[in-house]
């Protein structure tokens, strides 16, 4: 009974102890397009859920993390089949490099983020090395973030914002532009 209580325990401690970020992801018209739920567990991975704007998980993301500020994201479509995966590596100014693949393994496409105070900034380049979109991010302290998301002319496609409290460390790529989430 005292080993049960205390698996109950540490399980209820690890849940509110727990990082977690809702983002509302719109698009270029203000209509919700679609939901997504952060959540950083106690070994620093991020799990990500999405959902369309009926609230049917559409997709999920696990983000770990590797030695030197670099992280794997394994991306999962709603029946759990492989999607296709990210590789992320931190530079020295604050940024990240991520190269994202297939569910095959092949070159799906890139981005480089760079960052300042409160702002992220972020290219995405197509397989070929064609710019294909952007996005800019500014986040606050109080752990809300607003995002613009453009294609590769720099028309407005659509916008997001997150509220709770973000997982930190570990940041969740963004597939690439034009891509489902």
């Amino acid at each position: 009974m005292k080993m049960i209580s205390l698996s109950i325990l540490v399980a209820l401690t690890a849940t509110l102890s727990a990082e977690t970020f809702r983002e509302v992801v719109r698009d270029s018209s203000g209509r919700i397009a679609q939901t997504i739920d952060r959540q950083k567990s106690s070994d620093g991975s991020v799990q990500s859920v999405t959902r369309d704007a009926s609230g049917r998980i559409i997709g999920t993301a696990t983000t770990r993390p590797i030695s030197g500020g670099s992280a794997q994201t394994t991306y999962r479509d709603a029946s759990g089949r492989l999607a296709g995966s990210a590789s992320s590596q931190g530079t020295t100014s604050g940024g990240s490099s991520t190269t994202y693949r297939d569910a095959s393994g092949r070159m799906a496409g890139s981005a480089s983020t760079h960052k300042s105070t409160g702002t992220s900034s972020t290219q995405f380049r197509d397989a070929s090395g064609r710019l294909s979109g952007s996005e800019t991010t500014h986040g606050s302290s109080s752990g809300t973030a607003t995002s613009t998301k453009r294609d590769a002319s720099g028309r407005l496609i659509g916008s997001s914002s997150g509220s709770g409290k973000c997982p930190s460390g570990v940041r969740v790529p963004s597939p690439p532009a034009g891509a489902k989430k």
